[in-house]
């Protein structure tokens, strides 16, 4: 049987196309989860589009930070998002699942920023920066 090389061409191309879709979905994915782990931070989607600058998180209880970090995800604001829920594991009261669910989302953010900052996107690798700034704090 011989092979096509158009349809060779396709079948290399089809997993990196797919692949890159994946990680937006990661996000929205472990967003939530996140919200499904804290039901109480559960918040509507924000109307900005754009990030802002990435401000530190308020001090506050688990749940409030769970809702900044969830508000900031969906505002495609993953470095708001990171510190956020860098803080909640560090304040008392989670479950092992809620851990686990902010650990996750926090991985998919950070693994989603990496990625836009390889391909030459200047905001994500400043939202990187933010967040590096953040634990050396």
């Amino acid at each position: 049987m011989k092979t096509s090389p158009w349809l060779l061409s396709l079948a290399a191309t089809l997993p990196l196309a797919l692949g890159a879709c994946s990680n937006k979905a990661n996000v929205k994915s472990s967003v939530s989860e996140l919200e499904k782990a804290f039901p109480s931070a559960a918040a509507p989607a924000p109307t900005q589009t754009q990030p802002a600058a990435p401000s530190p998180a308020p001090q506050g209880d688990a749940n409030d930070l769970v809702k900044n970090a969830v508000s900031a995800a969906q505002a495609n604001d993953y470095a708001s998002g990171v510190i956020a829920l860098q803080a909640a594991q560090q304040k008392p009261g989670m479950n092992a699942d809620q851990v686990m669910a902010a650990q996750r989302a926090k991985q998919a953010m950070v693994t989603e920023l990496q990625r836009r900052a390889v391909n030459g996107d200047q905001a994500a690798l400043a939202q990187l920066k933010a967040i590096e700034k953040s634990r050396s704090q």
